[in-house]
């Protein structure tokens, strides 16, 4: 498999370097490494240009400033790769991390979209480890859970990775004005909304680093931040919508059935409540039938934990 790291970088010429080094670094052939600049005005430019004259496999991109969105945008643009990785400038790929993750698209063909644990480093140091049940799990597909509840399966940045197939449905992604930060909520929320195979690699194999200036990490969610977040998925959600004309009209019955039959593709067992809740707060069907949907869900995650 031919493989596309895609970095972007807006003003950590800091960490830059450690980044690219660390992807450069890999275990494994046949990668490119595009670096997208995002407009900085700190000699991230300079930086840069001296690393792909050193690294053939380095293709730099230099746009003005349009947030993290308009970076993915580009760099999937110029990405030849098979499957896509990404890389946050201040985050670091542990060694070997492409070659395991490879692994995984080779051994499970249905994998679209993978995302790892990782090790928080800088300010915080600690380790995050979601609580699924093997090294590796096939967590199936999530597209309508998603859409119903909105939940986030996946990880940050630096912890995805998808294939071409996957990417090419939904890229370029709209709205780049809305998703200066927190782009990483489009990639997670719209691969599965798009029908996207998604597992989970338990190692940690990424390294997000904490400094005060991360983008997101530590800032404090005041309550406008977080109704323009909310404006803004709710924006995302039915643009996939409308392309994909396959979830304005559910409802109901038909919704619960088709819920069931996905809670039933993979490992959903951490998704239990996810699902309890889609069905219990939807009044359109009678009180003792969501009950009942209910008991067929815990039947179903009883039968998968066995």
């Amino acid at each position: 498999m031919f493989v596309s790291v895609i970095v972007t970088n807006y003003n950590y010429a800091e960490y830059l370097e450690d980044a690219v080094r660390s992807a450069v670094e890999q275990n494994r052939g046949l990668v490119e490494i595009i670096v997208v600049d995002d407009g900085s005005a700190d000699g991230s430019k300079a930086i840069i240009e001296k690393l792909s004259y050193q690294f053939t496999n380095i293709i730099p991109i230099f746009k003005p400033n349009g947030g993290q969105l308009s970076a993915f945008n580009a760099g999937v643009q110029m990405a030849r790769g098979d499957v896509l990785f990404f890389l946050d400038a201040d985050d670091l790929y542990r060694e070997n991390y492409i070659e395991k993750a490879l692994e995984v698209y080779k051994q499970h063909p249905s994998c679209d979209f993978l995302f790892c644990g990782y090790d928080l480093f800088g300010n915080v140091n600690d380790q995050d480890i979601a609580n699924y049940p093997d090294r590796i799990t096939d967590i199936g597909l999530t597209g309508l859970i998603t859409y119903c509840t909105r939940v986030w399966i996946g990880g940050p940045t630096s912890t995805i990775s998808l294939k071409r197939s996957l990417a090419e449905q939904f890229f370029p992604i709209p709205y780049e004005a809305d998703w200066r930060v927190r782009a990483d909520d489009c990639l997670v929320w719209l691969a599965s909304l798009y029908n996207g195979r998604k597992f989970y690699l338990k190692d940690a194999l990424v390294a997000y680093r904490t400094h005060g200036n991360n983008s997101y990490f530590g800032s404090l969610e005041t309550n406008i931040v977080h109704y323009l977040h909310t404006h803004r998925c709710a924006k995302l959600f039915a643009y996939a919508a409308e392309q994909l004309k396959q979830y304005h009209y559910l409802h109901g019955y038909e919704l619960f059935s088709m819920l069931l039959r996905e809670a039933q593709i993979g490992r959903k067992e951490e998704l239990v409540g996810v699902y309890r809740n889609a069905f219990m707060h939807d009044y359109s069907i009678p009180y003792f039938m969501r009950r009942s949907y209910c008991r067929k869900l815990k039947r179903l995650f009883e039968k998968q934990r066995s």
